[in-house]
Order: C-alpha cells, then sequence, then structure tokens
C-alpha cells in the first residue's frame, strides 16, 4: 500500500513538495488488481484459512482487512492537502479507475479506455468506484450504467462526462500537459493551494451555507499568512511572486491500519 504510505506520511511533510503527477509506465495506465493473484489465492476474499478451510468467516475477515486498507490508501491521495494531477495513458481498469476519481485533475488521450470490470467478475466495487464516479461526474445514471453493466468509455466520452479535463493525442502530449499544469500550480502559494482542494473537498460533502461559512473560517486564519503579502507585493510591482516552503502543518497524518497480505 505504498500509495497510501506516500500521500499520508511522505508528500505532506516534504516542504519541496508542491504538486503530485500520477501516472503509469508503459502503454497503460494501469490493468488494475492481479486477476492471476485472485485466482492463485483462491478467489476474491484472499488465501484459504490456517486450518485449510475455506471457511465464509475467513474471507470476509480478508475482504474487510485489506479492503479497508485499500480504501484508506485512496482516500489519502484526497486528504492529501497538496493538489494531485493524474495522466491517464491507454487503459484505466477496476481498481486503478477508483484511485483516479481520488485525485484532484484528470488528464488522458483519446485512446485511452476507462472500465469497471469489477461486475464481471461477480462483485461489487468496494474501493471507490460506487462512491466517487458520481460524485465526480454528477451523472448518477452514468456511474450505474459503467458499474452495472461494467462497460468501457472512451477518453472522449470520460471528457464529455466530466471524468477528465482534458484529452490528448499522444501519451507524450499528455505527459507534457500535466507536468506543464503541475509546474504552473507549484509556482502559486502551497497555502492557497491547499485551501482551494481543502474547501472544493468540504463543498463536494456539505450544503452551501455551510460550504460558505466553512470557506470563510478558513480564510480567517490563513488570509493571514505572509502569502498574502507577497502575492499582493508582486501583482502591484508586476513581478512574479515566489513563495515559501509548503506548510506541513497542513497534513495530519493518516493512520493505515495494518493487515496480513
Amino acid at each position: 500500500m505504498e500509495i497510501g504510505h506516500a500521500f499520508s506520511n511522505v508528500i505532506p511533510f516534504d516542504e519541496t513538495v508542491r504538486v503530485s503527477v500520477l501516472t503509469g509506465e508503459g502503454k497503460i495506465f494501469s490493468s488494475g488488481i492481479d486477476l492471476m493473484d485472485v485466482v492463485n489465492s483462491g478467489g476474491i476474499g484472499g488465501s484459504l484459512g490456517s486450518s485449510g478451510a475455506d471457511t465464509v468467516v475467513e474471507k470476509a475477515s480478508a475482504i474487510l482487512s485489506v479492503g479497508r486498507l485499500w480504501q484508506k490508501s485512496f482516500s489519502a491521495i484526497m486528504y492529501c492537502p497538496k493538489p494531485v494531477i493524474a495522466a491517464i495513458q491507454g487503459g484505466c481498469f477496476g481498481a486503478a479507475l477508483e484511485m483516479v476519481l481520488f485525485c484532484d485533475i484528470r488528464f488522458t488521450t483519446k485512446s485511452t479506455i476507462f472500465k469497471a470490470p469489477e461486475v464481471d467478475l461477480a462483485f461489487a466495487a468496494d474501493v471507490g468506484g460506487n462512491q466517487m464516479i458520481a460524485r465526480v461526474t454528477g451523472n448518477d445514471s452514468l456511474a450505474r450504467e459503467l458499474m452495472m453493466l461494467g462497460r468501457s468509455l472512451s477518453g472522449s466520452e470520460a471528457l464529455r462526462f466530466g471524468l477528465v479535463s482534458r484529452v490528448l493525442e499522444t501519451n507524450e502530449q499528455l505527459h507534457a500537459e500535466a507536468f506543464e499544469a503541475a509546474a504552473r500550480i507549484a509556482e502559486k502559494s502551497p497555502v492557497a493551494s491547499a485551501g482551494v482542494k481543502t474547501i472544493l473537498n468540504y463543498s463536494r460533502e456539505h450544503n452551501i451555507e455551510d460550504s460558505l461559512q466553512f470557506s470563510l473560517t478558513w480564510n480567517a486564519a490563513m488570509l493571514q499568512t505572509k502569502d498574502t503579502a507577497v502575492a499582493g507585493f508582486a501583482f502591484f510591482n508586476k513581478k512574479k511572486p515566489t513563495f515559501g516552503s509548503t506548510p506541513s502543518f497542513l497534513a495530519p497524518p493518516l493512520e493505515l491500519p495494518k493487515a496480513k497480505l
């Protein structure tokens, strides 16, 4: 669960990091879980118990333990106060699709295929897909169609439905665009970036009135930081501002449960 550790206990506390780009090696972003490992371990739910008996309790315990680890690892991306950009190429399947839903910005290519195949493996996705797709796209019918049919979604469709915000022609253009966006974010105040992400996350789960009050409460403290003075001085003098290190106090670590994998 390196993803969870990185985004909860490493990246938030590294003052030199202001933004992250999450991408994959090779032709596709990620194929999701290792299906061969599932088969070899006796199916969804993990390996057989120590007694050798394939019991419901043993499998249920494995699902609850390991599944919660996955959930917390993906949630760490969302709760990390620093922006996370997903550059998704080629294919994004199953758990990988669920993971990128927790990212702040998603870019992809026209040829990329998104798919949630869990239903074809006789189970419901449980590490973010069923919870996040409708929240991200604002389309409940689309979420149900993708999760119930297990159908593929093209890069162009992903843009049309709001799953991604930019579609590029090639992998090279995708990565160039993602890192260019990351560089622009890195130039801005890290306090402001954390504020935008925190307020947007809060607003997605709360009503307008509560969200407006939360944003004022946040800014009651954060507008007092020196970054606002630096930005104001640079603006009036038509210069590029230079901000200090990222404050790690904005990132309380998430406790990831230990599980026997």
